[in-house]
């Protein structure tokens, strides 16, 4: 709907100039001796064109106004997963649903428009023919917080949620609808009523073990409708079985617990598995694979710290997670001693890596000093230095071999609370952070504020600045972590201080990120460069049989720069019938990085082997191991979960329904205030002083008077 206006500064004024205009026409004519007709035409002429020329000085405008009414948007949000495949009663989720969505198309079509959506791993605008229901896992919170991300761009008023209500991905998902900024609607999908079966819930299992070594290993099993039945759990490596237990099925959740001793060096997969028995509703959930990383010996590191600080006891528990590592500490007592007794150089000297934590320091002698100073001198042995408030720089300087950064002055500044780490071009790259790079970025912002002792540190020419120094939003020079390559060894200091605030944040990836900077920085000074220059690593060590199978490879010349120009072929082998499958890794978009993938490969434990190559020359080669389960964790729950689906309706604003009773949905929405048409109007405003055609129609009317005057001897 279109509509006009005319507008002026000031009307009064407007009708004062229309008015004197005619006047002054009239005055101007009024001695003349004209016929009347003629003397009204000039009259006319002159009084329109003084008209006009004067209210262009109060900036007349000519509007047109557009009234648009708009109808809501709906998302409809699909449950892509395997999970709607279970039959319940008989009858598959994925066709209630279809039949639903069908049987409501036009229905869906009157309230206004729809968009829908579909999720598995990830949220994606689709169609009602393009859903497949075969997504390996229900991420449910991604799937919320995108639409929520939507809301602008889509113009989205509402969500309408089609779900079991199971999600095996991500956070839980409730969460995510507090701060839904849409109401969702959501529709339980499925029967809340368990279904007869076993499964294999779990295993709980170190990543890391030493061969020889006996390690704690079990599984959780669950059951329903099987209260008093026996089942024998076995655990197997490959063909072999290790252990044998009987569980009898007395609870909805059991544990069955093995000890597991390793026994050869490299990356060993494991089985655990549960006896099917008759009316069981899928036993494909009836076993579980996982991996266990073997590796020769322990690492001794050799942790000397000085007097008693909060920094000690977060290095203590960081190390303490890792089961490969020995950690030998060394506190200071005082000035001349420690608590665990004197310092043998001798006993020491095969440590793998050293951590200084808050030493050297004022308070510590200098015989006390020089004898550590003396001792790593005398030997290879990788260092990682923290600093403390305890920390002294001129002590420091006489480290100062032993140290990725050069110290400029001894006496600094103090920045209490008041520091925060910003993650560097080289920090996002260093070997330590891969594991976290999806979440890096985020992890820094929820990280609680660390203290600086600003001793004007400078990195050294070999050194890579992994963390710079962030006050408020603004990233400084200052460096918080250098690491660097020596010629006597590999170094790494740390100079932002009380660093463990991290260790105590409420956030899981903050506390994972202070536990991976220690580890993953060990891991990198122990690490043999010869071996790292290469590296292919499948994306998970598990794949469901329907999904893609993805390898990432690191390349890097011997002076660890990346090199882009390779090619790198790729073969597995599937261990037991010997089918070979190979492809070529594609450079990606930063240098060194490649990727490769199988779009499919059957179930089966998997060798691979890859050969980077330049030319005619071999730059390296790596293997490794991976399976490919035809379990999917979607057929680990089997009932709906409606707990979750009511909460996520009820925190975001929204209603939740079962599919008997979802003709209410229809109701209900119409009634909601976030989705009703809104009318919106746009305004389209026109300067008529800047009309060239209105200023054409003032010179010609003046032009038209002044011809008729010429054509009547008028002066």
């Amino acid at each position: 709907m279109f509509g006009f206006s005319f507008s002026v500064s000031n009307g009064w004024a407007l009708a004062l100039f229309a008015a004197l205009s005619a006047l002054l026409a009239i005055y101007t004519y009024r001695a003349s001796l004209l016929s009347l007709p003629l003397k009204v035409f000039l009259v006319s002429l002159r009084g329109v064109a003084v008209f006009l020329t004067c209210a262009l000085l109060l900036d007349p405008a000519l509007s047109s106004v557009e009234k648009r009414i708009d109808l809501p948007t709906l998302a409809l949000a699909i449950d892509d997963s395997e999970s709607l495949t279970i039959r319940d009663n008989g009858i598959a989720r994925d066709s209630v649903l279809r039949e639903l969505l069908s049987d409501n198309r036009d229905n869906f079509t009157s309230l206004g428009k729809s968009l829908m959506f579909s999720f598995g791993k990830r949220l994606r605008e689709t169609s009602l023919d393009s859903l497949t229901f075969k997504d390996k896992e229900s991420n449910l919170s991604d799937a919320l917080q995108s639409l929520s991300r939507l809301k602008e761009t889509k113009k989205l008023n509402a969500v309408l949620l089609f779900s079991d209500g199971q999600f095996t991905a991500g956070e839980n998902p409730i969460y995510a609808a507090d701060g839904s900024l849409l109401p969702i609607y959501t529709v339980m999908l499925g029967d809340t009523v368990s279904k007869r079966d076993i499964v294999a819930r779990r295993v709980v299992a170190p990543e890391v073990a030493v061969v020889g070594t006996k390690v704690p290993v079990s599984v959780v099993v669950s059951q329903t409708g099987f209260r008093g039945s026996r089942v024998e759990v076995t655990l197997r490596d490959g063909a072999d079985i290790l252990e044998r237990k009987l569980l009898d099925l007395t609870d909805i959740e059991q544990r069955v617990a093995f000890d597991l001793t390793p026994k050869a060096v490299g990356e060993a997969k494991y089985l655990i598995s549960v006896s099917t028995l008759d009316g069981e509703f899928s036993t494909r959930n009836n076993a579980l694979a996982f991996f266990i990383n073997v590796q020769k010996q322990k690492k001794k590191v050799l942790v000397i710290t000085g007097l008693p600080d909060p920094e000690i006891s977060a290095v203590k528990n960081a190390l303490l997670s890792n089961p490969s590592l020995n950690a030998v500490f060394f506190t200071q007592r005082s000035p001349t001693e420690f608590f665990e007794g004197a310092f043998s150089a001798d006993a020491h000297k095969d440590a793998d890596a050293c951590i200084l934590v808050g030493f050297p320091n004022t308070p510590a002698s200098e015989s006390l000093s020089q004898q550590v100073l003396s001792f790593l001198s005398s030997t290879n042995i990788p260092v990682l230095s923290l600093l403390t408030f305890q920390s002294s720089a001129a002590r420091l300087k006489q480290y100062d071999a032993l140290l990725a950064v050069k110290i400029g002055r001894t006496q600094g500044e103090v920045l209490d609370n008041l520091a925060f780490i910003a993650l560097g071009t080289a920090g996002a790259q260093f070997a330590a952070f891969r594991p976290m790079s999806a979440t890096l970025d985020n992890t820094l912002k929820l990280a609680p504020p660390v203290s600086y002792l600003d001793f004007d540190f400078q990195p050294k020419p070999a050194a890579s600045v992994l963390w710079r120094l962030r006050v408020g939003n603004r990233v400084t020079e200052k460096l918080l972590f250098a690491a660097a390559k020596l010629p006597a060894r590999k170094v790494a200091t740390i100079t932002a201080i009380q660093l463990w605030h991290l260790s105590l944040s409420p956030d899981n990836d903050v506390r994972d990120f202070y536990r991976q900077t220690l580890l993953g920085t060990l891991d990198w000074l122990v690490a043999d460069e010869d071996t790292r220059r290469f590296k292919v690593e499948p994306t998970s060590k598990l794949f469901d049989e329907s999904s893609r199978i993805s390898f990432n490879a690191t390349l890097q010349d011997e002076l660890l720069r990346p090199i882009s120009s390779a090619r790198i072929s790729l073969k597995v082998r599937e261990k037991k019938s010997g089918q070979e499958f190979s492809t070529e890794f594609e450079a990606g978009s930063e240098a060194g990085l490649y990727a490769a993938s199988f779009e499919r490969l059957p179930s089966g434990d998997y060798a691979f082997s890859a050969e980077a190559r330049e030319g005619e020359r071999t730059l390296g080669t790596a293997s490794g191991t991976f399976s490919v389960s035809e379990t999917s964790t979607e057929f680990r729950l089997t009932e709906a979960n409606p707990d979750v689906m009511r909460e996520i309706a009820r925190r975001s604003g929204g209603k939740f329904y079962t599919v008997k009773d979802f003709s209410n949905f229809l109701d209900d929405i119409k009634r909601d205030a976030a989705f009703q048409p809104t009318e919106t109007s746009a305004t389209t405003r026109i300067e008529l002083a800047n009309i060239s055609v209105l200023l054409i129609i003032i010179i010609t009317l003046l032009a038209i008077e002044w011809l008729t005057r010429k054509l009547n001897a008028l002066p």
